[in-house]
């Protein structure tokens, strides 16, 4: 059973970005950028039995950026 407007649109924003070193290093400074939304629910299956459900999870990847080091 799902409780009606108790639904939650959750979105998170987040970027990864490289910092390597070694061999890699000439990957350092490149990023990658991705937006998360996600539909979350309040339910109940027996009295007292509440849980958190994600209803559905989309994922939107915003880009890429890569910075090459000289040499």
């Amino acid at each position: 059973k799902v409780f009606h407007g108790n639904e939650i649109v959750l979105n998170l924003y987040s970027k990864l970005a490289f910092c390597l070193p070694g061999i890699f290093q000439f990957l350092s400074g490149s990023s990658v950028e991705t937006n998360i939304t996600s539909h979350i629910a309040l339910t109940q299956d027996t009295p007292g039995d509440l849980k958190l459900v994600v209803k559905d999870c989309n994922n939107l990847l915003g880009g890429f950026k890569v910075n090459l080091q000289n040499g």
